[in-house]
């Protein structure tokens, strides 16, 4: 319940159908054969790196995720990374909406 509420609260005010978004799993863990999508502009990249040594990390910006959906495997789970959580889910959403099934918004332990 603590989980939607923070679901409903982050997305309020955005359009966003919270029952959609709120079944996206969220996860600090990193399987050996995750991989991590940072999913922020180019210049939030540079300024501040995710760091995912001895993990698969790709680079690839929100606005380009779904021009990319061809050239990565299905099969895989896909761990995406933004800033705040919000565009990660929305991302997560659209990447199952296209047959991606595994799919967690990754937020690092801190």
């Amino acid at each position: 319940m603590i989980a939607a509420t923070a679901s409903n609260r982050e997305t309020e005010g955005l359009g966003i159908d919270s029952s959609i978004t709120g079944d996206i799993a969220r996860t600090s863990e990193i399987g050996p054969d995750d991989i991590l999508v940072d999913i922020r502009h180019p210049a939030d990249i540079e300024k501040k790196p995710l760091i995912a040594d001895d993990y698969s990390l790709l680079s690839i910006p929100f606005f380009n995720l779904e021009q990319q959906f061809d050239k990565l495997d299905r099969s895989k789970r896909y761990l995406l990374f933004c800033d705040k959580g919000i565009m990660s889910r929305l991302q997560a959403q659209l990447m199952r909406e296209h047959g991606f099934q595994q799919v967690a918004v990754y937020s690092p332990k801190t």
